[in-house]
Formats: structure tokens, sequence, C-alpha cells
């Protein structure tokens, strides 16, 4: 198990909003603090030129030299073809630059912007203390909006997630509520999106193959308890009677032996049935063979009844499947005809891709022919015989681990028909 610590579905909302809002944040007030910092410095660097191409100094008028050139009390630095012409601040150590920059002097802030004028090379400079000010006013304000806008991301998405996983913890609640005596309980919850209504309606598919599974599994174990309760009974009431009579009486020896021997083998049937069924994978052996060969050879080995005759009309068909399982799911076939058939012809028939099995019985009930394929099952009368129901619920395993199909129809002139296609 992980000790890893797992956090609510709101939590979880809560903060991946937040993370993403501070990102985005972020980002933006990066930006605007940028472009807003490089327009400002680049207005006022064209200000600047703009003043002092007005001014005496900047027309080439040299007699205004010794004029202050700037706005108001923020007279400019300038500096004409290497000589300081304006240092109303007394600026030493001046960058010599082209086109503008913003840097630090004596621990003022100083926009400086390079140009040519005509052939003179011009520096004009000036102190930059409102745009320090307008850039810190911008940061604080950026800042005040990053908190407020995580803060309202944490509530937001608090709010959401609790929105969203209210449903889940229904739902949660709900399958907690839900026990072995009671599997009938369904998710009721009203879903507001299209994913919570897919979940639904998975749930409540799963609940019902759960509650199916366990019907069918509460009926198997009745059946298995029933069909080798019998057996056992048997046995036991024949050792009882070898007890007693065996002794003296040889021919009740001999019976009570043989009784024992024909149930003991029936037990032995239904045990090697089960663990058939009980494999989780069948293991298979695909090769290509003609399927009327095997048809023939599977007759052949089988003792049948002087009075039932096996007509077969499959011809020389290849097939590419598993031989010997598919020779298992015919054998039972064969003898499941024999069975039900009543002493009359069986059939193996080659029909439009189709293996067929048919016997001329009464046939089965139509509304139980869709359940003899289930463990254990036995239609009706005319067709419960002394089997087991598992012969049926064998072939449907192989045909499923082969990808074959396999159903089961009453023939109109009378009998059943077993179907077994997919085999090209």
């Amino acid at each position: 198990m992980s000790d890893k610590r797992v956090f609510s579905t709101s939590t979880q909302v809560a903060f991946n909003s937040m993370v993403l809002l501070v990102l985005i944040l972020s980002v933006s007030a990066l930006f605007i603090y940028r472009v807003s910092e490089s327009i400002f410095i680049r207005n006022y660097s064209e200000e600047m030129r703009k003043i002092f191409m007005d001014s005496p100094m900047g027309r080439g008028m040299r007699m205004g030299i010794g004029r202050i050139i700037g706005r108001g009390g923020n007279e400019f630095y300038v500096r004409i073809e290497g000589i300081v012409v304006q240092n109303p601040t007394g600026l030493s150590n001046v960058p010599d630059v082209e086109g503008y920059v913003r840097t630090k002097i004596n621990g003022s802030s100083y926009l400086f912007y390079g140009f040519t004028n005509g052939n003179e090379k011009i520096l004009l400079g000036a102190q930059m203390d409102d745009l320090d000010f307008f850039l810190q006013s911008l940061s604080t304000t950026l800042v005040l909006s990053m908190v407020i806008g995580v803060a309202l991301s944490i509530l937001s998405g608090y709010l959401l997630g609790k929105r969203v996983s209210k449903p889940l913890k229904e739902a949660t609640s709900l399958l907690k509520e839900i026990t072995l005596e009671d599997l009938s309980k369904r998710v009721e919850i009203d879903p507001r999106t299209s994913e919570l209504a897919e979940l639904k309606k998975a749930l409540n598919t799963a609940l019902d193959r759960i509650e199916d599974g366990y019907k069918r599994q509460e009926q198997f174990s009745s059946d298995i308890a029933h069909e080798i309760r019998s057996p056992l009974t048997s046995i036991l009431g024949f050792s009882r009677m070898i007890q007693r009579w065996g002794s003296k009486d040889p021919e009740a020896l001999k019976e009570a032996a043989e009784r024992i021997t024909a149930t003991a083998g029936k037990m032995l049937t239904i045990t090697e049935g089960l663990l058939f069924l009980a494999r989780p994978v069948i293991e298979t052996n695909r090769e290509s063979f003609d399927l009327g060969e095997l048809v023939n050879e599977l007759v052949k080995s089988t003792p049948i009844p002087e009075n039932i005759t096996v007509e077969i009309d499959v011809g020389n068909v290849n097939v590419t499947t598993d031989r010997a399982l598919l020779k298992i799911a015919l054998k039972v076939l064969l003898e499941n005809a024999m069975k039900y058939g009543k002493g009359k012809p069986i059939g193996f028939y080659w029909t439009k891709g189709l293996l067929q099995v048919r016997d001329h019985g009464d046939g089965i009930d139509a509304e139980k022919i869709d359940r003899i394929f289930d463990r254990f099952y036995r239609g009706d009368s005319s067709r419960s015989g002394e089997g087991h129901g598992l012969g049926l619920s064998i072939v449907r395993k192989i045909c499923d681990a082969l990808d074959l199909t396999i159903t089961a129809e009453n023939n109109e002139d009378g009998g059943a028909v077993f179907s077994i296609g997919r085999l090209l």
C-alpha cells in the first residue's frame, strides 16, 4: 500500500487553479511591466529629441548655447560632439550610447538618448524620477492584482471542486452501502456534465453485472452442491449395502461395486468439466487441417448405438484452428445429439460456412434456448436425462477461446441444430 497522501478533489482543483493563475498573472505582469517601461522610455526619448530639435541649439543656431533646454524644472543633460553644453546635475562618466538607454548614476535613474543630427553626434539625458514613480506604482498595482487574483482563484477553485466532487461523494457513499445481501441499489445522482453521466452509466452497468454475476455464482454453487451430493449419497448407500450384505450375498456385492464405480465415474466427469470451465485461459495450438477428416475420425472413435445412424456431409473443407479442442466440442455435441435424439439419425453438415450438428429429437423450448449454454442448465424434461449440464458450457468456452461462434436453434421439421461459425 502506498503512503502517498491523497487530497480531495476540491483541494486539488483549488491548488491547480492557483498555480495556473499565478503562472498566467506572472507572465502577464512581466509583459505589461516591460512593455510599459519600453513605451514610456521610447516616448520620453522622442520628446527629448523634439524639445532639443525645436530649440535654437537643435536648429543649429549656436547663439542658443547657454539657454536651458528642458521642460519645467527638469533640465536636460546635453552633449554635442563630445562637448558637454548642459549638465544641470553635474554628472560625470556619462555613457556614450546610440539610441536610448536607462541607467543608474549616483543612485538616481537617468535616461540617455543618443542620435545624429546632420554631422553632429548628440547625447541627451534626463533624470527619470517620474518614470521610477510610474514603474513602482505599476509594479505595486500588478502585485496587488496578482494577490487578489490568487485569492479569488483559490476560492472559486475550491467551490468548483466541491461542486464537481459532490456527485462523486454521493456515488462513493452509495457504493459503501452496497452489501452482498442487497445488490439492488444504483447510483441516482443527477449528472451535470457528460463525464459524470458516463460515470453514472458505467457504475450502474458494473453493478448490474456484479449483481447478475453474484446470482449466477450462488446458483452455480447450489448446482455444484446438488450434483456432488447426489452421487456421494449413492456411493454412501451402496457402501453400506456392501457392509451389511456384501460378505453373504455376492450378487449384492457385485451390484454395489458396479454402482459405486459408475457413480464415481460420473463424479470424475463432473470434476473434470468443472476444472476445464475454471481455467482462466485456455491455451490453443492452431493448425490447418481437413474438417471432414476430423468429423469422420470423431464418429469412428465414438461408441454409437446400433439403432442410430450418423450422416456426414462436410466434404473436404480446410480450416485453421485448434484441432484437439474442436474435436472435444464436436464430441460433446455428438453425445448431446445421441442423448436427446430419441434414437433417430444424427447429421454433420457444412452449410454456408457453418458446421452444423443436428438431431431429430423434440428440440428445445424457445424461451429457454438462450440458457442452454449456462453451467448445470438443462432445458426441459425432454433434454434433462442423466447429464450434468456442463457439456454445452464446455462447448461455449472452447468456441470463445477459438474465436468461434456457437448457436442453437430448432429445425422446422423437428430436432435441434447446433451451428459453429467463423471456422474459415
